[in-house]
């Protein structure tokens, strides 16, 4: 819970300043106040007495995730160079001009001048520092090898978002066909078609199905536009809440996995996944167990995820090697279970993994460049199509009338 505190504090330039902020407890707004440059005087809580309280709303902006990797990669050379963890959060606190993140390292520079490990701040921010950031950094804290393991995360996320990138950017063209394709099909029902189907009324002859149906959703999206709009956002919210729900995320993502060319790249970044991310964990020390227990909530699809607690099982109580686990699931390719034997045979399971990752994100390049040169074909189809049905369902009628005369 946040309190108030009230601060005088003078600038580099000498001027004195007064001012309010928001934090946890003293040393941390004492922290975020010093962060901003400022020389503190004196910091004291506000009194509550006299003071209105105020709804406001107010979401919670996550840090971007490319901050944190600048921050991971900076901090690792810092700690590489023997800088003291607390020295090189100040020097960091300095140089960041995020709104967000500089206030959120001057939280976790407080906690461990308090005595907190830097894994135990980072625990507490989940939305910022995934549950695999903290505890590499606590294997990295544990073992001595803090500045190696820093740089191994940064590689780590550096590459994740090389693809997820390369995935956004392919993905661009063919969105951009989708809402040109709907823009064009709605500007011909509510301006193009309203002004010929009056003609048709005027003839007494029976319409072909295929003009009825265009005019009935030319005059649904002419006249009633709002109850479009307002069907369409509920069957939005309907659909995105149903997802939220358990049943419907194994249900959308079992869907995926079966859908052509989009299944195939859904499976191949599921493994690119695993693979990195569990040879990025044993590699900076985390044991195999808790390494699987952070996997479970990183996959990215329910599918994988849901036979963890099983593959956890097979491995820390029965004994079982990972290869052996991981082919019992029924969900890795043989290709995948093999190499990890080999791994586990040779005793180098991370190096392995790591070359499995390797593997697999040509896959996952692959299967981008395989979707898109699907998808541009098929969305121009698509558009051709409904563009010929509004033309062949206006042409018939004149047709009819032309056979009738």
């Amino acid at each position: 819970m946040l309190a108030l505190f009230e601060y005088q504090a003078v600038e580099k330039g000498g001027r004195n300043l007064k001012g309010k902020i928001d934090a946890p407890n003293l040393k941390q707004a004492a922290a975020r106040v010093q962060s901003q440059g400022l020389f503190l005087v004196s910091i004291t809580q506000a009194k509550a007495q006299g003071q209105r309280v105020r709804w406001q709303f107010r979401p919670r902006q996550k840090v971007h995730p490319r901050t944190i990797t600048a921050f991971t990669r900076q901090f690792s050379v810092l700690a590489a160079s023997g800088i003291p963890y607390d020295r090189a959060l100040d020097i960091l606190i300095q140089e960041n001009q995020d709104p967000l993140f500089q206030p959120l390292l001057a939280d976790i520079k407080a906690e461990v001048n308090e005595g907190s490990s830097l894994a135990a701040a980072l625990e507490s921010r989940p939305d910022d520092f995934p549950k695999m950031y903290a505890a590499m950094v606590r294997a990295g804290e544990a073992g001595g090898t803090l500045p190696q393991v820093l740089d191994e995360l940064t590689r780590y996320r550096e590459e994740n978002e090389k693809l997820a990138n390369k995935i956004q950017n392919a993905m661009i063209y063919p969105a951009i066909m989708a809402v040109l394709a709907m823009a064009i099909i709605v500007f011909m029902m509510t301006f193009i078609l309203p002004k010929i189907t009056p003609i048709f009324s005027q003839f007494d002859v029976a319409l072909p199905l295929p003009t009825r149906i265009v005019i009935f959703f030319s005059e649904l999206l002419s006249n009633h536009y709002l109850l479009v709009v307002l069907a369409l956002g509920t069957a939005v919210w309907a659909a995105r809440t149903w997802v939220k729900t358990p049943k419907g995320e194994l249900g959308r993502d079992k869907l995926l996995l079966k859908l052509p060319v989009v299944g195939k790249l859904v499976s191949e970044m599921v493994l690119y996944r695993f693979c990195k991310t569990l040879g990025t964990l044993l590699s900076s020390g985390v044991e195999l167990k808790e390494g699987l227990g952070i996997l479970k909530g990183v996959m990215g699809n329910r599918v994988f995820e849901d036979p963890f607690d099983e593959l956890i099982q097979d491995i820390a109580n029965r004994g079982m090697d990972l290869s052996a686990a991981l082919k019992k699931t029924g969900l890795f390719p043989s290709s995948v279970v093999q190499m990890v034997r080999v791994g586990e045979e040779g005793d180098q399971l991370e190096a392995m993994l790591g070359k499995v990752a390797q593997s697999r994100q040509q896959e996952v390049s692959f299967s981008v460049e395989r979707l898109v040169s699907v998808l541009e074909p098929f969305m121009i189809l698509v558009m051709a199509g409904m563009v010929g049905f509004i033309v062949l369902a206006v042409m018939l009628p004149l047709f009819q009338l032309n056979q009738l005369l």
